[in-house]
């Protein structure tokens, strides 16, 4: 590698964080850094698999499950699942079916077969619905109305819900170092 020109951005502080006898340097967004790379400057990092979807042996669309592997938003080895169909695009509804089982809020009394729960009260529904009958927005409307099922979904899938600092704080520190 050669170097063309070097241009100064200004005085900050530089560290080098280096790992003793390691010898890999990133090229990333134009700028060489050593030790370092996508991983560590990344918000967020997902590794998406997929499965195809096929309806009588016809390919109709794919499963994906994105594997969070490093996050500052989601909960990091989250797995979300995500439906696509050639047809309608992404599922409204996707991931939403495991959720609810893992919550408690739908159950599976027989094999195929689903019924909602109200955690409530834990009184069980009488009607049963097959997988295909949960991908509706009447099916899914008293669950995601539900307290106790918004709550579940955020604490399995958010890092935090607070500010690190308050607007007050920032505001502070802002007019201190002006």
């Amino acid at each position: 590698m050669k170097i063309k020109s070097i241009t100064s951005v200004g005085k900050r502080k530089v560290y080098d964080l280096s790992v003793k006898n390691a010898e890999h340097y990133v090229l990333e967004n134009g700028v060489v850094t050593h030790n370092t790379g996508p991983y560590y400057s990344a918000d967020n990092i997902f590794i998406i698999g997929r499965q195809q979807e096929k309806e009588n042996n016809e390919l109709s669309g794919y499963s994906f499950i994105l594997n969070v592997e490093k996050s500052r938003f989601v909960r990091e080895k989250s797995k979300i699942p995500l439906s696509v169909s050639f047809e309608g695009g992404i599922s409204a509804w996707s991931g939403l079916l495991d959720a609810a089982l893992e919550s408690g809020h739908v159950i599976k009394p027989k094999v195929g077969w689903y019924q909602r729960v109200n955690v409530d009260t834990g009184e069980i529904e009488d009607k049963n619905y097959r997988a295909a009958d949960t991908d509706t927005k009447e099916f899914w409307l008293p669950v995601l109305k539900s307290k106790s099922f918004r709550s579940f979904v955020e604490n399995k899938y958010m890092m935090t819900s607070n500010s690190i600092m308050q607007d007050s704080e920032v505001e502070g520190i802002y007019e201190n170092n002006v």
